[in-house]
């Protein structure tokens, strides 16, 4: 009976402590990534402009490729442009994005929602040209909301989301130089 007690108490004080740190943890997340493309800024923006551009060089769409379901809404390019997608595969799941904002040649804002999230996230990627090479920015912003459990998510989201925005970088980088 004495164990049963010191296990019940163990169990309660981690779930005490994991409440308290997901309380106190931020409940916006923010991540930022950047390249040196050799090319031009409008180079870069022919393939940031529309949806169907963006998931040419996301480090997502080649996870599960024959299993990801695509569905593509609005106009090709700029503002309104939308992609949803359905997987069963559990790193890609199901979820929107929709360009909400485009200045030609330096920014994409996409808004994007996940499944099992109610608030959307942003992601958004900026040019800037540095001669005959652009320095391209990703960024991501995201609220975990007040569930303790979300908020500690968003404090390990940067080694979760870090490397899959980089090698979206690098992808974009080859297929642009290769053009």
């Amino acid at each position: 009976m004495k164990i049963l007690k010191i296990v019940v108490i163990v169990i309660v004080a981690i779930i005490g402590i994991i409440v308290i740190v997901g309380m106190l943890s931020p409940r916006e997340v923010e991540l930022e990534r950047s390249i040196t493309i050799n090319a031009s800024a409008e180079s870069v923006f022919e393939e940031l402009k529309g949806i169907k551009a963006l998931n040419s060089w996301s480090p997502w769409q080649k996870i599960d490729p024959e299993g990801t379901k695509y569905t593509f809404e609005g106009p090709e390019i700029g503002v309104g442009s939308k992609m949803s997608w359905e997987s069963e595969h559990p790193d890609v799941g199901t979820g929107s994005q929709k360009i909400t904002e485009s200045i030609e040649n330096k920014k994409v804002r996409t808004e994007l929602y996940f499944g099992g999230f109610d608030e959307p996230s942003y992601a958004n990627i900026t040019i800037e040209p540095d001669g005959t090479k652009s320095k391209v920015t990703w960024t991501f912003e995201g609220d975990m909301g007040s569930n303790p459990i979300g908020r500690i998510m968003g404090l390990m989201m940067d080694s979760m989301l870090g490397p899959s925005y980089e090698e979206g970088l690098t992808n974009l980088k080859t297929q642009v130089e290769s053009k």
